[in-house]
């Protein structure tokens, strides 16, 4: 809900890692989050240490990079950046681990050249890889992308504070204001939920039953100022027989807000697709915008198939047909099975009136 940035901590050795320290902070500084490392300090007398401790405890997470050496090491016997390393563990700051992926290629001026190094140096790869998902490298730009994917998946894995703008802090503490009168309305609705009498939900009917709606005419000029007409008519159809045309049909329109998709159905426009496809089952002629159905029968027929668990009642996604109810209207149109729908009142038929002969017409009757 908020635009939130991050202090990012940047551990590593200094001297031999400067371009790999400078190439991390251009990545954290481009995500829109805040780079922390030694250099960006001035010189203090306080030992490194407690000097470094409260910057590593205020920042939300924690890179660190591991190439050829270990590190100076002070009296506690551990080079700095493995004591920056547990500072970071112990306070359960998340840390994300970039190992430098084929070592025997690191130049040797920037390689540990004692054993002791080299044994120091593997006993904290595989301490900090412990239990952990770490990120190999080569070159600069591998890292770079490393960085950024690990962090990117760090922030939604595991969210932090974060900073964010002081403007921004009143707005967001209304909308935690409203989401927590939402909840508490949600309870109150579940006692009222809890004392109502248990009404058993009716039974809906089998897919291969059969159902009836009313198809409305319509009318409509061309541009040589033809007249077409529609007529009234009575059909009968099993629930499952509709669903694909009713698939084909649905105006459904779109909109993104902030990367989520939603849809929204044009009811007046789905009335009359489906109304025309379904007379076009009945008649051999042009029903293109000639008949209708209700909204009321649109709307019967939608939550039929909702129930059905072929629609979705939630207006989020791309669709709002299921995985299932695609894979049946793309079977029925392989199909192609004859129409199974029954006229059973009235006629489908369409009125062509010529604009040179108002007083004479015909009827075309299927």
């Amino acid at each position: 809900m908020t635009d939130k940035r991050y202090q990012i901590f940047i551990s590593s050795t200094f001297t031999d890692l400067q371009a790999e320290r400078r190439a991390v902070q251009d990545t954290v500084i481009s995500m829109g989050d805040f780079p922390v490392q030694m250099e960006s300090f001035p010189a203090t007398d306080q030992k490194q240490m407690d000097f470094i401790t409260p910057l590593i405890e205020e920042c939300d997470y924690y890179i660190l990079i591991i190439g050829g050496r270990y590190g100076t090491v002070d009296n506690s016997g551990l080079s700095f950046t493995h004591q920056e390393f547990r500072c970071a563990v112990e306070r359960n700051i998340p840390v994300l681990v970039m190992i430098h992926g084929k070592p025997e290629d690191i130049a040797a001026g920037k390689s540990e050249t004692t054993d002791l190094g080299r044994k120091k140096l593997q006993e904290f790869i595989e301490e900090a890889q412990q239990d952990r998902i770490r990120k190999a490298w080569e070159t600069l730009g591998d890292l770079k992308l490393a960085v950024r994917e690990a962090l990117d998946h760090a922030k939604r894995a595991k969210p932090r504070t974060g900073w964010v703008r002081g403007d921004t802090i009143a707005a967001f503490d209304a909308l935690e204001e409203l989401n927590e009168v939402r909840k508490e309305n949600e309870k109150f609705k579940e006692v009222l939920g809890n004392l109502a009498v248990d009404i058993p939900l009716p039974r809906i009917p089998a897919a291969d039953a059969m159902t009836t709606l009313t198809l409305t005419p319509l009318s409509m000029t061309t541009r040589s100022g033809e007249k077409r007409e529609g007529s009234s008519a009575k059909v009968r159809g099993s629930w499952i027989s509709f669903f694909p045309l009713l698939f084909s049909s649905l105006e459904v329109r779109n909109n993104d807000w902030q990367g989520e998709y939603y849809w929204h159905i044009d009811h007046e426009k789905s009335c009359v697709a489906f109304g025309s496809a379904i007379a076009a089952e009945l008649a051999w002629v042009d029903t293109t915008s000639l008949f209708s159905v209700s909204r009321g029968t649109l709307n019967r027929l939608i939550a039929y198939y909702t129930e059905a668990g072929l629609m979705t009642s939630a207006n989020e996604g791309e669709s709002p047909f299921t995985e299932v109810a695609q894979r049946i209207a793309r079977r029925h149109h392989i199909v192609g099975e004859a129409s199974s729908f029954e006229v059973v009142d009235g006629e489908v038929s369409v009125r062509v009136i010529s604009p040179f002969d108002a007083d004479e017409d015909s009827r075309i009757p299927f």
